[in-house]
Formats: structure tokens, sequence, C-alpha cells
């Protein structure tokens, strides 16, 4: 056959562009559905939401005709489970395919740009749905939840503006990142900042005008209030508000216009610094850990020397990383100054100070995502890379690469600390003295072993590093209710279930020794003692140097 009728027989054999479209959809949400980190935030994270605003505020009727209090929470986890669902999820998958190569071979492929983006976004679009049928689904049939017929079209049309808008912003997000890690520091840390200037986190809180004001310009406040309204049934009306929809519209048109201008098929690199990227980032991530492969020379360095060395690697890989930077350092702060700025009066109920108490839970909130989320993915991922195996053959002990990682964590803890007792003291009158100091420097210790403790027996509980991070920041929310970090007045039992955890002792005893008026402070360090011994303990005993290694612990 001659090349001509060979080009003609697989041009009338090769699939239509459509078909290709369809075969990316299928594929990208194939792998998101193998991503435990979407599945978490866009399933796990609506419905325990859901499930704990019907533990706080039960589910009484509120009127005559059979309306009940989860009528008015349903909406925001629908609103949270889609944004969830599209913005971060798009943004994250684009950056990831251009730093690793994928965008450029599909330049010498037949499929078209447009369908490999019709697919990253449609997959998006297909969990979005899959997370409100699922929210919808339990909401109607867990607390009764009614449909309104009357807006039942503006809900669908708020429903479908929004989930379209975000993907778009995730696609701009994704095409003006850098790198995947930048992308995902962007599309999360933007998400959760949106949600809680929203009132999506919030319970029972009234945020400052000029901070609503704030939030009603972006798409996220708009979006969830439309479909409050939408699903409220002492709201006339048929739920059309051309104005939030307008704005949602707005940044989805903002998007896509800033996505086409950004989008590039080659990864950020230049042509001259390539292969030595290719050589250094490895190193970078590793840090000590891999410059302790080298062979040493002369006297073994002593096990202060290489707990030290392993304190200021993990420092620099987490300041190397903005997504690590925003959780732990300058969200508690934010969180500190949001929640403080939304008490209705400069004590609580029991006649505490506000703000002693809110730096407290924020100073403890803090120091969970330092040392039970992000340490405990950090270790996770020099396991799944074998880095820890490998330190068998070197100078380094397991337990001095431990040590000096929660050492970092410990020293994080405390900028965090130092940092919100300074913004209390100068804008919202904290006053500590320097007994309290002392004492809460000493809690936080305490605390912070027992957390990192909990954080490798979480790291030996759960397969992938990205499992960990997002395992453990569900966890961590959710005890966050139990444990007074979010401040929300719920049931005594759920007091009860969080006083067997480590989180609200810590927050309790750094209340202890800030606030007067709080309960003694040496039963919580009993407990934290008990834990950090306990979790270690249990942690020592099933840890493994590789993912899915049956070797022992040294």
């Amino acid at each position: 056959m001659s090349e001509r009728g060979a080009a003609v027989l697989a041009a009338e054999h090769a699939p239509s562009r459509a078909r290709m479209a369809i075969d990316q959809l299928v594929h990208a949400t194939v792998a998101l559905w193998r991503t435990q980190v979407v599945l978490i935030f866009t399933f796990a994270m609506p419905l325990v939401w859901l499930i704990l605003i019907g533990l706080l505020a039960g589910n009484d009727a509120v009127g005559d005709d059979g309306v009940r209090v989860m009528q008015f929470a349903a909406p925001t986890a629908i609103a949270m489970g889609t944004f969830f669902a599209t913005m971060p999820p798009v943004a994250i998958s684009v950056a990831e395919s251009r730093e690793t190569g994928v965008l450029k071979r599909l330049r010498g492929t037949p499929l078209p740009a447009w369908a490999y983006l019709i697919g990253q976004v449609g997959a998006a679009v297909v969990f979005a749905m899959a997370s409100l049928l699922l929210t919808l689904l339990l909401s109607v049939v867990l607390y009764q939840v009614q449909l309104r017929p009357e807006t039942l079209l503006a809900s669908v049309t708020t429903l479908i503006l929004g989930v379209l808008s975000f993907s778009a912003v995730g696609l701009a997000i994704g095409s003006m990142s850098r790198t995947a890690a930048m992308a995902e520091a962007a599309a999360i840390g933007a998400a959760v900042v949106l949600s809680f200037i929203s009132g999506l986190f919030l319970v029972g809180a009234t945020l400052p005008g000029w901070l609503d004001a704030i939030a009603n310009a972006f798409p996220l406040k708009p979006y969830a209030s439309s479909l409050q309204d939408q699903f409220n049934p002492f709201v006339e009306g048929n739920g059309w508000d051309a104005g939030r929809l307008a704005i949602v519209a707005a940044w989805g048109v903002v998007g896509a216009l800033v996505s086409m201008r950004a989008f590039r098929w080659e990864p950020h690199r230049t042509r001259g610094a390539a292969p030595a990227r290719r050589i250094l980032a490895p190193t970078a991530a590793r840090g000590a850990l891999t410059a302790s492969l080298q062979p040493t020379v002369g006297r073994r360095p002593s096990t202060l020397t290489l707990v030290v060395a392993q304190s200021g690697s993990a420092l620099r890989t987490t300041l190397r990383r903005p997504g690590d930077v925003f959780f732990s350092l300058i969200m508690p702060v934010a969180l500190f100054a949001l929640l403080v700025a939304v008490q209705s009066a400069d004590s609580l109920p029991d006649g505490r100070p506000a703000s002693a108490v809110v730096a407290a839970s924020m100073v403890t909130w803090g120091a969970g995502v330092i040392l039970f989320m992000n340490l405990a993915e950090q270790v996770a991922r020099a396991r799944d890379q074998r880095l820890l195996k490998r330190v068998r053959g070197t100078p380094l002990p397991v337990s001095a690469y431990l040590m000096g990682r929660t050492v970092a964590g410990v020293a994080l803890a405390l900028v965090v600390l130092a940092c919100v007792l300074a913004l209390g003291a100068a804008a919202f009158q904290l006053r500590v003295d320097a007994l309290g100091i002392l004492l809460g420097v000493g809690t936080l210790l305490l605390g912070a072993i027992a957390l990192a403790a909990c954080g490798f027996l979480l790291v030996t509980l759960v397969p992938s590093a990205r499992a960990v991070g997002a395992v453990g920041l569900v966890i961590l929310f959710l005890l966050s209710f139990f444990s007074d970090v979010f401040l929300t007045a719920g049931p005594e039992w759920m007091g009860v279930v969080g006083s067997l955890f480590p989180l609200k002792h810590l927050q309790n005893g750094l209340a202890a020794a800030w606030a007067p008026g709080s309960a003694p402070l040496w039963p919580h360090l009993l407990v934290l003692a008990g834990w950090a011994a306990a979790a270690g303990a249990l942690a020592a005993r099933r840890f493994r140097w590789a993912s899915g290694s049956a070797e022992g612990t040294r």
C-alpha cells in the first residue's frame, strides 16, 4: 500500500474530535476518582460539615408548616461541595499536566487543546454534580429538607453557572501558577479563605460589614447566598437575583480570559537551566536527608548535630512550599483576627476574655496543622519516595530524622504563638503576664509532642502521602468542633467526646494559662502527656521504612 493510501486509511479510521473529547472526559474523571484529596474535599468535607451542623443546631421545626433548622444549612453544604469540587482540582490538574510534560506531549497527538480542557473541566463538573446529589440526598433523607418548586429553575441555573465559573477560575489559577505546588497552595488557600470570609465555616456569627462587602465582590458569597435564599421558604419570590448571578458570571468570564492568555504548553523553565533544575529539584525537596546519604569521612556526627541538621532541612522545606507557609503561619493568625472581630462582646458568657480564648484556639489550630497534618505528610512523602529506607545505610538514625522534623514543627508552632499574642496585644487588648506566657509555652511544647506522635501514628495507618494530608485535614477539622477550637456551643456529649483527644486539652490548657477563670491547667497536661506516650509507642511499633514494606522498625 502506498504512503498516500495508508494516510487516507488512517484518517478514515481516526476517532472524531468529539469522540476524543469524550474519551478525555472519561480519563480525567477516572484520574480524579483515584485522587484521595479530591474525594475528601468534594464529598467528605461538605458531608462532615452538614452532619456537624445537625449535631450543633439540631433539626427542630421552626414553623407550623414543617420547616426544619437544617433547611437553612443544606444549601451551604451544597455550595461548599460544588465549590471545592471545581476550582482546586482544575487548577491542580492543569498545573501538574504542564509541569510533568503531559501538555507538551499533547501537542504531538491528534487531541486538540480544547478537548483536553473540556475533559478537565467536565471531570470537575461530574464530581460537583455527584457531590450535589449526595449532599441533597442526605439532607432530604436525614433532615427532611424540602425543595421549593418555585425556585427550582433558579437553583439549577445558579448551580450550573457557579460550577462553570469556579472551573474557569481554576483554569486561570492553574495556567498562571509556575508549578503544581504553587497551584495547589493558591487554589486550596483561596478556597479556604473565601469559605471563611463568605461565612461558610462560621456558625451563628456575623461578619463585619467591611469584610462582608469584600466577600460579596468574589463569586463564592453571592453563589452561596443565592442558594440559601432559594432554599429559604420565608424568602418570597422565584429565587432569581440578577446582581448576584452577574458577579458569579463575571468571574467566570475573567477566569476564562485569563486562562486563555496565560495558558502555555511548556513547563516554566528556561532552556539553559532545565537540566540543572531536574537534578536540583529532588535535592531541594529532600534537603539534608539526601545530603546524609553521601559518604562521610571522619568522626560520626553526634545525635544532636543530626537533629539540628534535620530541623534546618525541615524548616527550609516548609519555607519553600507556599501552601505550608500559608496554612501553618498565615492562616492561624488571620483567623485569630477574624474570629475576634466577629465576637459580639469582649468577654464570653462565662466571663473569660474572648481574645484570650480565641488566641488559645488559633494557636491550637496552627499547632494541629503543623504537627499533625503537615509533619505527617512530610514523613509520608519521604516514605513513599523510599528515602527513609535508604537512611538505614547512613549514619542518620530514623529517630534523629523524626526528632529533627518534630523540633522544626515545634519551632513553627512557637512562631504562631508569638504572632498571635503580639497581634492580640497590639489590636485586641490581649494581656498575658510573664507567668502566663511561660505556662502557655510549656503547654504548647507538650501538646506539640502529643500531636506529632498522633501524626506519626497517622502515617502508619494511611498508605500515601497525599491521603495522609487529606485525612489529617478532615480529622483536624472535625475534632476542632468537638474541642472548643471554633467556639461552637454544641451538646454536652460533643464536649465529652472531644475530651478524649489531645486537641481539646491543648486548647483548654492554653486558655487556662491565658484567661483568668479557666479550669486548672494540670489535668490537661496529664492527658497530653498520656497521648504523647501512647501514640508515640504505637507509632514506633507500627512504623515501616517504605510503603508496603514488611521490614521492621529500627
